[in-house]
């Protein structure tokens, strides 16, 4: 998965947002996109694409 807020994630926050959407814990996943992001604070809509995204990716 390309995308900018993505890849700014540290790693260890990544695998804890992959296991927040496994758990079907979304909301909570968008939330610590949000608050880890190291720049500005991304905007709640690309907060929710980069959690759709990877919850497809999740899927395959």
């Amino acid at each position: 998965m390309e995308n900018s807020i993505w890849d700014a994630l540290p790693p260890v926050v990544r695998e804890e947002v992959d296991e927040l959407i496994r758990s079907g814990r979304q909301l909570q996943a968008v939330k610590l996109i949000r608050e880890a992001h190291p720049g500005p604070l991304p905007r709640l809509p690309d907060a929710v694409e980069v959690m759709c995204d990877r919850a497809a990716e999740l899927r395959c």
